[in-house]
């Protein structure tokens, strides 16, 4: 291997890293933030509106953690995204 087919390889790896990085920090962010609406009054708004929406029951957290890991998911795709 050349040594420009190696620092690919390495960028490549650093940007996969990154990517996962990004969405577990997005996920704990967001389960965060759910747990905190679910102390306020908000948090039986939401869920009702989540419930009505989709039918699926769960806690504030966890709905914010799927919602933080969606976000962060796209969010590192459209930043790792090449600009051309």
């Amino acid at each position: 291997m050349s040594e420009e087919s190696i620092a690919v390889v390495i960028a490549g790896l650093v940007a996969v890293i990154a990517f996962f990085l990004l969405a577990l920090a997005s996920t704990l962010i967001g389960a965060f933030t759910g747990w905190l609406v679910g102390l306020t009054p908000l948090g039986t708004g939401v869920m009702k509106i989540w419930v009505g929406l989709t039918g699926i029951e769960c806690d504030l957290w966890e709905l914010g953690a799927f919602l933080g890991f969606i976000s962060g998911f796209f969010r590192s795709i459209l930043k790792f995204e090449d600009k051309d």
